[in-house]
């Protein structure tokens, strides 16, 4: 089966709530993860247990553990997903007696972007702790599971580089 999500490599954009410390945060349990795209919103993406699977990761390394409920953060996800056209050539031939020529062939692609936001959202006030976004060109192709989780590895490393607590 094939899936497309974000291939990152850009900037992580983040921003810890006024007053914040983090460090209070031992627990959190997911919100359901979510792929917007121009079709609507997918809520059991197949991505959505590997996205899962690669920020856990991240969270336990920071000292945070995965609870049922209770928890101190809220874990939400959102994957965006935008595909925009780009015209790049016109062909047109010239035949005698025309004037401006006719138009034979356009060529062009789609661009697709992908925007990734990770928001830990603190359980007793409901407002977000901390943010984290990273957008960036989206594969041209159909990924595979195994590219799925080897590019959230490489989105989730990035991330949780700039979160306000090293453990």
């Amino acid at each position: 089966m094939g899936l497309t999500l974000p291939t990152y490599a850009a900037d992580v954009k983040t921003q810890l709530a006024k007053g914040v410390d983090m460090a209070h945060y031992r627990t959190y349990q997911w919100l359901p993860p979510r792929v917007l795209t121009k079709v609507g919103e997918v809520e059991n993406h197949p991505a959505n247990a590997v996205l899962k699977e690669v920020f856990n990761r991240e969270l336990a390394q920071k000292g945070l553990r995965e609870v049922s409920d209770g928890a101190d953060l809220q874990i939400q996800a959102t994957v965006l997903t935008d595909t925009t056209p780009q015209l790049e050539a016109v062909v047109y031939a010239f035949f005698p007696g025309d004037m401006y020529g006719t138009q034979v062939m356009t060529m062009g692609r789609y661009n697709r972007e992908g925007t990734l936001f990770l928001n830990l959202i603190d359980s007793k006030t409901q407002k977000s702790a901390w943010v984290a976004m990273m957008r960036q060109s989206l594969s041209t192709g159909d990924l595979k599971p195994e590219e799925i989780r080897s590019k959230l590895d490489k989105v989730a490393k990035s991330i949780f580089k700039k979160y306000p607590v090293k453990k």
